[in-house]
């Protein structure tokens, strides 16, 4: 017997199965019933990231007429590498965040590796954007690489008043489980100490580091300046926020709704992501000076810091895409 599903059937059968059941199923018409798709990030709901969540997946909602509808947990289900590994699994439908564990994408966080945040999206989405691609696929085969946001630099954050990148020797510093992060505090003499993120504040609080390795756009919205009191106006490694989505869930979507979830992330990033961001910068470091006080936001000279980073970031750099790569990312 041949049984024909309408639009209304259609959505109860997904009720019942679930959606990535209902994908191995082979079904993949978008033509369904309104569906949640849960969006993890381990920033809290005021971060950056996650504003700028709301404003593309709400107009995602907009434009599929509702069929697509999405769930933003923001820091309430772990750290990046718990949202990444849920995605994986299908527990969460779409990330956002730093953390892959890909060297491919560690390599950006590393100081000085791309001069801004320009530089560093032309590297990731066109001239290695192949190889990263390739890397995602083969490490997380479940997974689909969507694209990257520029979500501004990083920034280095101590206690004890720096005045020059040589006094960072024998600190404690957090850092993420990000290679790139990991070997430029080393090249400096700084004792990296790997904390995920949704565990920072505390270890901050708690004197466990001297200080950390983090996005500067969280400095306010994540209320850092209780716990620690310099941040440094220098840039330390470049911030991309990565887009992946389960596999299963992207192959139910059907084209027009991928064509949709992407177009309108490309359209909105430019003014309502990056843009955003960089102009928060200023308004962010006055906010701190107000909470710290006016020497709280050093600006270092980098001469010094910048020659000693660069031939262990070019032999990182060379070692992850090959002999001479790092030339051509500097050539761009």
């Amino acid at each position: 017997m041949t049984h024909t599903l309408n639009r209304r059937g259609f959505g109860q059968m997904l009720g019942g199965l679930g959606f990535a059941a209902a994908t191995a199923a082979g079904f993949s018409s978008p033509a369904w019933a309104a569906q949640t798709l849960i969006y993890g990030n381990a920033g809290n709901i005021d971060s950056a990231s996650n504003k700028f969540a709301k404003i593309w997946l709400d107009l995602v909602t907009e434009r599929t007429n509702g069929d697509l509808v999405f769930d933003i947990k923001a820091g309430t289900i772990g750290g990046g590498k718990d949202v990444l590994d849920g995605t994986a699994l299908g527990t969460v439908h779409l990330y956002n965040g730093a953390y892959t564990g890909l060297r491919e994408f560690d390599v950006f966080y590393a100081p000085y590796f791309a001069r801004d945040s320009n530089h560093a999206q032309k590297i990731a989405n066109e001239l290695l954007f192949d190889q990263i691609s390739s890397a995602v696929e083969a490490r997380y085969p479940s997974m689909k690489y969507l694209s990257v946001a520029r979500a501004g630099p990083w920034k280095l954050f101590t206690n004890k008043k720096l005045e020059t990148f040589e006094d960072l020797q024998g600190l404690k510093i957090r850092a993420p489980q990000i290679e790139g992060v990991i070997a430029g505090l080393e090249q400096v003499g700084a004792k990296p100490t790997v904390i995920p993120f949704n565990e920072l504040y505390g270890a901050l609080q708690q004197g466990v580091v001297d200080g950390m390795a983090t996005l500067g756009n969280l400095m306010i919205s994540q209320k850092f300046y209780e716990v620690v009191k310099h941040c440094y106006q220098n840039d330390w490694g470049i911030g991309l926020d990565k887009q992946m989505i389960n596999l299963g869930i992207w192959n139910g979507l059907g084209e027009e709704y991928q064509n949709i979830l992407t177009e309108t992330f490309q359209e909105l990033e430019p003014s309502d992501f990056f843009r955003a961001t960089a102009e928060a910068e200023a308004v962010n470091f006055a906010q701190w000076r107000e909470f710290n006080g006016e020497d709280s936001t050093p600006l270092l000279d980098a001469t010094a810091a910048q020659a000693t980073l660069e031939p262990a970031i070019k032999a990182l750099s060379d070692d992850i895409f090959g002999e001479g790569s790092y030339d051509k990312i500097q050539s761009i």
